[in-house]
């Protein structure tokens, strides 16, 4: 399944991009990814249904691109998951090592996990944008140079940075562990990651848990779970004796008592929460803009590239009234609603579909996840 819910970005971003993302992912952990269900982005075709709507309604944009792949579900809504990015890119990429500047001229042909490179001089390597130079990849003369992210992370292994972290804070106003009071209801303050639910070890936040056995649970200064689906989440929620939160739960959430925009007020705060990412980490990650991209945006190194997604809590200023951290940004956040809805944007964005708390992706079905799929969980106030 593809994306279709975000702006393009020019090549200033790209730039940035060259000079910020030089450090490699922590990728050390013993969890292999399987094979992707069928609910995830690589397992389904591509959509093109990019409508902004804040109301949250569906509307009638989606459907197949022109590769003839049709979304698993149905195509119609507001904000599917697909080709976000591809301008953002800008130019450079252009398909790989072997296409990109000096890259292509004249250099062996070399493999860092899968992707093609270019062996050539490191300096030359470092004059071709968002390319970098591998040790992994075999060359008899010069490096192998291919796209930062590509050269620096595994997506066989995925980190686990939760290990230890997995006890929540006594529950506000007499709710349940890790939860705030909102209105006549419990909301977790921060969103989610997950523990097995056999011995209460941390699972990797950048695995799908399939058919895993794991509950939510609500902590600070843990990188919630991405590569979730709605029907997962709300699994991982009643194992936790809780729920996914309704629309109604979450937006009353996200908005406080009076109705803002933002968790945080009416006016647009740069920088408060984790919102606007210089550059879509498929871009970055496999080092060109080519549509194909994303139908592999469940790739278990995305969230692990630099500037993704932020351990909750630890950016201030995005909190409600109420104490609810990180529910703007950083992840999308899946509600009940059976039909499949997740809010409130994600790192790289959340203006396309709506501002703020008014953003709302309802294109994908609830078996549906990739990189940016999150969740918090709700419960009745005892």
């Amino acid at each position: 399944m593809t994306r279709a819910d975000r702006p393009g970005q020019g090549l200033l971003a790209l730039a940035l991009a060259a000079a910020f993302f030089q450090n490699a992912c922590s990728c050390s952990s013993d969890d292999d990814s399987g094979p992707a269900p069928s609910g995830s982005a690589a397992a389904a075709g591509a959509d093109a249904g990019g409508g902004a709507d804040a109301s949250g309604g569906a509307d009638t944009s989606g459907g197949a691109d022109a590769s003839g792949g049709a979304d698993a579900s149905g195509g119609a809504g507001n904000g599917g998951r697909g080709g976000e990015a591809g301008a953002s890119g800008g130019t450079a990429g252009q398909g790989g090592a072997g296409q990109a500047g000096e890259a292509g001229q004249g250099g062996a042909a070399c493999d860092v996990l899968g992707l093609s490179g270019t062996c050539i001089d490191a300096n030359a390597c470092a004059d071709v944008p968002l390319h970098t130079t591998s040790t992994l990849g075999t060359c008899a003369a010069g490096s192998c140079c291919v796209p930062y992210g590509t050269a620096l992370c595994d997506p066989a292994v995925a980190a686990n940075p939760n290990v230890g972290n997995v006890t929540e804070a006594p529950g506000a106003g007499g709710c349940p562990n890790g939860m705030v009071t909102v209105d006549t209801f419990c909301v977790d303050a921060f969103e989610a990651s997950l523990v097995l639910v056999s011995d209460g070890s941390s699972f990797s936040p950048y695995l799908n848990p399939g058919t895993t056995s794991v509950r939510a649970v609500s902590v600070r200064d843990a990188v919630p779970q991405a590569y979730i689906s709605g029907v997962e989440a709300d699994t991982a929620c009643s194992n936790a004796g809780k729920r996914l939160c309704t629309d109604a739960e979450w937006l009353r959430a996200c908005q406080g008592a009076a109705q803002t925009t933002y968790p945080y007020g009416n006016t647009y705060l740069p920088g408060a929460c984790n919102d606007q990412r210089a550059l879509n980490p498929a871009v970055e990650y496999f080092g060109t803009t080519d549509p194909s991209i994303y139908s592999m945006i469940d790739n278990a190194c995305l969230d692990q590239l630099p500037q993704t997604v932020t351990p909750t809590g630890t950016l201030p200023a995005c909190v409600s009234g109420e104490g609810l951290y990180d529910i703007v940004g950083n992840l999308f956040e899946w509600t009940s609603d059976p039909a499949g809805t997740f809010r409130g944007g994600d790192y790289v964005d959340s203006t396309l579909n709506g501002a703020g708390c008014l953003y709302t992706t309802t294109a994908h079905a609830t078996t549906y996840w990739d990189y940016g799929t999150g969740f918090r969980c709700c419960a009745d106030h005892p």
